[in-house]
């Protein structure tokens, strides 16, 4: 009985599909959950307009800045484009300081000058008065240290009505990233390990038709499927749950096509080191999982620590996620999202050079 037992312990010591979904796949899910911090607040996104451009209103972004809850962009840097960015939910709060903050007349004036304005969208009621209390602490702050009135610079706050996104819009289009990248990786890194093992891939060598033949259907049928499975994904999140799409279903396809293929590269890669489907199936899902929960899928990438939020930037899930949330939220226009499809084109191009070079038959 004791040496069965051993036997079959080294046995599943030597499988590595074995071990790593009783080993390394726990611990993958331990290692991402604790790093991402939870219980933070979520940081909001804020644009500061300088109309002034002194040192004063120059100190007042730069205290903006420096407020942990504050994520300040800096772009926009035209008024009407960022309250149109605010208008349409892309953008939770704008500073709007006004010419001649900090100059010579906020010295010498004792009467309140030009307002500083906040606008926001009208949603958490206690979020808000957070932010505009710290933007109230950091213009008194700031006016006071040149100001003979150091109210020389009121604070209005003014709400405006702003599409509200559900987070369960934002989790529609992770779960299309979700089921066309798990597809795309291991489906393909099975089916090919799988022909390999059985010689298939050899003998199509011997047969008449053109190798590159069967390779462009393949992918050809793997995109169809991604359409296929994009829409019911998303008639699914529509139609039954109650859902909002804002975006052209045409530019939605086209992201899904380009994404599609960056993952198919990825899964030929894998095929190419796996020795068995099972080790395939293994070595897919220790691709996917890492960009499944660090690219922003089930939470905001904010709350990860340290460099990561600009590290998982480089992850191809991440511009390909930013892209459709943009075009099918936000009803953004396929070439405002030219800094996520040129990434794709880049991941398209670099994975497919790499799936050529190490790709093998037998």
């Amino acid at each position: 009985m004791v040496p069965l037992t051993i036997a079959h312990l080294k046995m599943m010591a030597r499988n590595r599909h074995t071990s790593f979904w009783a080993l390394l796949f726990p611990l993958l899910l331990v290692t991402v959950f604790g790093l991402v911090d939870i219980d933070r607040p979520a940081s909001v996104t804020m644009v500061a307009i300088d109309e002034a451009g002194t040192p004063s209103s120059q100190q007042l972004r730069e205290n903006l800045a420096g407020i942990q809850l504050l994520n300040l962009q800096e772009e926009p840097k035209d008024a009407a484009a960022a309250r149109r960015k605010l208008e349409k939910g892309e953008l939770d709060y704008l500073v709007l300081i006004p010419r001649g903050f900090g100059g010579p007349e906020a010295r010498d004036s004792l009467t309140p000058l030009t307002n500083v304005t906040l606008l926001y969208g009208i949603g958490s009621e206690e979020r808000n008065q957070l932010v505009e209390a710290v933007v109230r602490n950091l213009v008194a702050e700031t006016a006071s240290t040149g100001a003979a009135n150091p109210a020389a610079y009121p604070v209005v706050s003014q709400g405006i009505e702003v599409r509200q996104v559900s987070y369960f819009d934002l989790l529609l289009m992770g779960l299309v990233c979700l089921g066309i990248m798990t597809h795309s990786i291991v489906s393909i890194a099975v089916k090919i390990s799988t022909y390999r093992n059985q010689a298939i891939l050899k003998r199509m060598l011997a047969t008449p038709l053109a190798i590159w033949k069967y390779f462009a259907s393949e992918i050809t049928a793997h995109l169809v499927l991604s359409l296929v499975q994009a829409s019911i994904i998303m008639a699914v999140g529509v139609f039954l749950l109650g859902a909002h799409i804002q975006g052209n279903p045409a530019w939605i396809f086209l992201i899904v096509m380009l994404g599609s293929l960056v993952f198919l590269n990825i899964g030929f890669i894998v095929s190419a080191w796996a020795n068995s489907p099972a080790a395939a199936s293994g070595m897919g899902n220790a691709v996917v999982l890492p960009m499944l929960f660090l690219g922003g899928t089930f939470f905001s990438t904010a709350s990860l620590p340290w460099v990561l939020p600009h590290l998982v930037q480089a992850l191809p899930l991440t511009p390909m996620l930013t892209a459709l949330r943009q075009v099918a939220i936000h009803g953004a226009p396929l070439w405002e999202t030219w800094p996520q499809l040129a990434a794709l084109g880049g991941w398209v191009l670099a994975t497919g050079l790499v799936a050529v070079k190490v790709f093998r038959f037998s």
